[in-house]
């Protein structure tokens, strides 16, 4: 299992916008947040950044099977717009089906393949899509999934359950993702864990840290660092930082992030399994 780290950051990422302070002029890029995984059967993508377009073209990826989203905020569904285009295939995007122009304007050695990939997403977030976009819930190919349900996509067995954000509005998720006797534990933007056991004993664990820091994050430090040691990951990736926002600078962060014992992210940074 290959595993990028398409984004790093939080809901303002860094830079932030309109700023040019020392933070957002000497950090590293941090996108919003998206995971992509890989094996030999089967490509998947954790949430869809607002950046996700620019980030699976610096991955090379053009292939994907599924996109399995943790919530209905922007910065991990900002990427459905994107994916919209992709879903109309290339004669609607063109004017082709419609007859704008004639069908035999392009050979079909010059048109690109129209790719198949479906969408995972809780009934609450297919509500939020709905009523705010609602072109983008009748264009993209949205399958509903419950705490209960298990995704079997090819060869990666991803098992989502309830964490503690923005709730009871958003019915925000985490994902465990299973191969070949290994485990993956993926939840971004969490004040705590719930009432499951999924999230326990991940190889790897890409999760919330930014109440680690300076700045107020999705909850209470406490809270946060009794759920990390719940969980009991061999390793545990934090995720949702933000130079700009904690006013620290990136070694800065990443110390005080050993010190925990956990590891800095960074955009496009890749791991195995």
């Amino acid at each position: 299992m290959d595993i990028t780290l398409l984004g790093s950051g939080e809901a303002v990422g860094v830079p932030a916008p309109l700023c040019g302070c020392r933070y957002c002029a000497q950090s590293p890029r941090r996108r919003r947040p998206s995971l992509l995984i890989e094996t030999n059967q089967s490509t998947v993508v954790l949430d869809a950044s607002p950046e996700l377009k620019e980030q699976l073209h610096e991955t090379g990826t053009t292939e994907v099977d599924a996109f399995c989203l943790t919530h209905h905020h922007y910065d991990h569904v900002g990427g459905l717009y994107e994916l919209n285009h992709a879903a109309m295939g290339f004669d609607a995007h063109v004017g082709i089906e419609d007859e704008y122009i004639p069908a035999d304007t392009f050979e079909d050695v010059e048109k690109p393949r129209d790719p198949e990939f479906s969408i995972y997403l809780t009934e609450t977030a297919l509500g939020h899509l709905t009523d705010s976009t609602p072109h983008l819930a009748e264009q993209l190919p949205l399958h509903t999934i419950t705490h209960d349900d298990v995704l079997n996509i090819g060869d990666l067995r991803i098992v989502p359950f309830p964490v503690d954000h923005a709730r009871s509005r958003f019915d925000t998720l985490g994902f465990a993702v299973y191969h070949n006797g290994k485990k993956l534990v993926y939840a971004p933007d969490m004040w705590e864990f719930m009432d499951d056991t999924e999230y326990k004993n991940a190889d790897l664990l890409f999760v919330e840290g930014a109440a680690l820091f300076r700045a107020f994050g999705h909850g209470e430090e406490p809270d946060l660092r009794a759920a990390l040691t719940d969980a009991d990951a061999e390793r545990t990736i934090l995720l949702n930082v933000n130079e700009h926002l904690q006013r620290m600078t990136t070694d800065e962060l990443r110390r005080a992030a050993e010190r925990d014992g956990y590891e800095l992210s960074e955009d496009f940074e890749t791991y195995n399994l």
